[in-house]
């Protein structure tokens, strides 16, 4: 468990570099660079929960969320978004 979340946290790690890059570049649009910021902000608040080992817990219940799901969205908050994301997909997440 470990050595992936040594992974994960370099992958975060090089994502948060790309979005500092694109939003320094100054070629976006202004809703575009919020939205960049906005990501930004959720990728750092993942790598800090993962030097406190607080990653993987949800916010609102402290229940661990899905190893499925953090694996495809490490920066997920609470359980209940898990909800919100099956909305956009015509598969649920079989997680729960």
């Amino acid at each position: 468990m470990e050595a992936n979340m040594a992974q994960l946290y370099s992958e975060l790690r090089k994502t948060s570099d790309e979005l500092l890059t694109r939003m320094t570049s100054q070629n976006g649009s202004p809703q575009i660079q919020a939205i960049l910021k906005e990501e930004l902000a959720d990728i750092e608040t993942a790598m800090n929960k993962i030097k406190t080992g607080e990653f993987g817990k949800c916010e609102i219940s402290g229940e661990m969320i899905p190893l499925e799901v953090l694996r495809m969205m490490p920066t997920i908050k609470t359980i209940k978004d898990i909800d919100s994301i099956n909305s956009f997909f015509r598969k649920p997440f079989n997680t729960i």
